[in-house]
């Protein structure tokens, strides 16, 4: 008999740049934390996939930080681009990557995965 997934624990950002700057939180300590993607309905759902880690009984249970993006402001890219600098924040949808830019890889998925409820 198949063993059942745990459903994550989801939050949902507000903004594709609140997932682009979880997401690439992660390159200080060499980990690679693409940006998961698949459709529903009218709408590209997004998310990062985490866990808690030392958060007493809660160890190990996976995260998922969800944003749900319209489907032209994913526009099926293959990178989110993230760039600070002293003019600003900017985040892009990109096909490609860029210099000076920190680029997070997008994985779209074909359906929806038993994680997420």
């Amino acid at each position: 008999m198949p063993e059942e997934v745990s459903k994550a624990l989801e939050f949902e950002v507000s903004s594709l740049a609140d997932l682009a700057r979880l997401a690439a939180s992660m390159v200080a300590y060499a980990v690679v934390m693409p940006i998961y993607a698949y459709n529903e309905d009218d709408r590209v759902v997004m998310f990062v996939q985490t866990s808690y880690r030392d958060y007493y009984k809660h160890y190990g249970i996976p995260i998922v930080y969800v944003y749900r993006a319209s489907l032209v402001e994913a526009q099926k890219g293959k990178y989110v681009l993230l760039k600070v600098d002293d003019t600003g924040e900017r985040v892009e949808v990109s096909d490609r990557s860029r210099p000076g830019w920190t680029s997070i890889p997008i994985v779209w998925l074909k359906r929806k995965p038993p994680i997420i409820s």
